[in-house]
């Protein structure tokens, strides 16, 4: 959050007497700026559903602190997170590769595969060349500072197909395969608002050619399923 961007404060402002209000809390001129350094590295979008809990959860006015662990969980949960997404990716190395493109369910961690490994594919050639134990702990803290800073990344993560063939995939028709929750996984892939397949170079994929690619998914894992 920006305290100069004039409509983020007033969100911000908004929401915090709100929770002021709720708390029977007496606020002060100093009060809101202080809250606001102390959340400024969150989004205000994730400020605001913080207070929105705080206020249906908590007994006494929160802490910073206390806002801070609502958005991204207690150390110690965030790190069990951390250690889940790792697994998750790394059985996807093994048993997708790199030639495929991929999305996971968690945009945090396509956001640390894409800018913290530096893509799917590098990911995938540093894997094999690597102890895999430090791989692990590298997403582990890398996921958790994600987190903490609200870093997410919405769109497919190219393979090595994909970067081949010049990122076009609506001529090349790629599907990418999406890792964890599947409906989930889509809605990672298309992003909020996204028009593009954001991670592929090249051509982008009109928002309904890519939901049309990714309904096809939908469907054959159902037929899987049902079969």
């Amino acid at each position: 959050m920006e305290w100069e961007n004039l409509d983020e404060r007033k969100r911000f402002l908004v929401a915090f007497l709100g929770l002021c209000e709720a708390f029977a809390k007496q606020s002060s001129d100093a009060l809101p700026r202080i809250y606001h350094r102390a959340l400024s590295d969150f989004s205000i979008e994730q400020v605001e559903r913080a207070v929105d809990m705080a206020v249906v959860s908590l007994r006494f006015f929160p802490k910073p602190v206390e806002l801070r662990e609502i958005i991204t969980g207690p150390a110690e949960a965030l790190e069990d997170r951390a250690e889940v997404e790792a697994a998750k990716v790394i059985e996807a190395v093994k048993s997708v590769g790199s030639w495929r493109s991929v999305v996971f369910d968690d945009p945090i961690t396509n956001a640390v595969v894409q800018t913290g490994f530096g893509g799917w594919v590098k990911l995938c050639q540093d894997l094999t060349a690597k102890d895999e134990k430090w791989t692990r702990k590298d997403f582990v803290r890398l996921y958790a500072a994600y987190a903490r800073q609200g870093v997410e990344h919405f769109g497919v993560l190219a393979g090595q197909a994909a970067i081949t063939n010049g990122g076009n995939c609506i001529e090349h028709n790629e599907v990418p395969a999406l890792i964890g929750n599947s409906e989930n996984a889509r809605r990672v892939a298309i992003g909020a608002g996204s028009a593009t397949c954001a991670a592929l170079p090249g051509v982008a994929m009109a928002p309904d050619v890519f939901r049309a690619v990714l309904d096809r998914v939908a469907i054959a894992a159902g037929s899987r399923a049902d079969g």
